[in-house]
């Protein structure tokens, strides 16, 4: 009978032991799989595209001195002219031409110690000049071509243009898309790498656009968008939470 109880008593043990075991492993696995879906993994998509300008804005200005206010507006009168002539003769249209309201300032004589007085020495006018076109070629070449007008005599200053690509909004839309499809292939390929598959996304949200020069690496976490080159590279990223299983 004591004998009996005793193979029992250890078989009950024995089954106690086992369901212990057992509850620890489906516990291990349920606890894996929670910190799993919680964790899941990060990763960034990222998609580019060379693209070409197509609209380029260039301002110059002409500015003179003059010890007559009245003659002064003549003379820019003048060589304001003489440089919209050239513009047309370059193949700029009128309607791609603006122009700002001058700009006049005076400049006073000093006395023996340097202070200023109430006689008037000079004034000083500018004009400045902004065109817009779509020949972004042309209006690279015209900003190189200043000297031009500065050796015909003329108070000219050209300054560096700057070109756009105006079909900006809805590449982006392409480029993100791009991104979040190259995002879940950089996660597939994680996970199989540890014997896993993704289940679904977690989250996911957008990053800057950087939009520099063909070989420019430079980024800002702000974004970028260089106007100085004709010929550009959109960078999107997208970050993207997937679920594991």
């Amino acid at each position: 009978m004591n004998q009996t109880i005793q193979i029992l008593g250890k078989g009950v043990a024995l089954i106690l032991l086992l369901a212990c075991v057992l509850s620890s492993i489906i516990l291990g696995r349920s606890l894996q799989q929670m910190r799993k879906d919680q964790e899941g993994i990060l990763v960034k998509g990222v998609a580019e595209m060379e693209i070409v300008s197509d609209l380029a804005m260039w301002t110059s200005s002409i500015s003179i001195r003059s010890l007559d206010l009245a003659q002064g507006y003549a003379l820019l009168g003048e060589q304001t002219q003489q440089a919209l002539d050239y513009l047309k003769d370059q193949g700029i249209e009128e309607t791609q031409v603006e122009l700002a309201t001058i700009s006049v300032s005076t400049s006073y004589k000093r006395d023996a110690r340097g202070a200023r007085t109430s006689e008037i020495d000079h004034y000083s006018l500018s004009q400045r000049i902004t065109v817009e076109s779509t020949d972004v070629a042309l209006i690279k070449q015209l900003s190189k071509d200043a000297s031009i007008l500065i050796s015909r005599g003329l108070g000219f200053a050209s300054y560096a243009p700057d070109f756009y690509f105006t079909g900006l909004e809805p590449l982006k839309l392409d480029l993100l898309e791009q991104a979040s499809a190259n995002a879940r292939l950089r996660a597939d390929r994680l996970a199989t790498s540890t014997g896993s598959r993704v289940k679904g996304i977690v989250s996911a949200s957008q990053g800057v656009f950087q939009i520099t020069g063909p070989h420019s690496t430079e980024t800002s976490g702000g974004g970028l968008y260089d106007t100085s080159t004709i010929d550009k590279k959109v960078r999107a990223v997208v970050t993207m939470k997937f679920k594991l299983d």
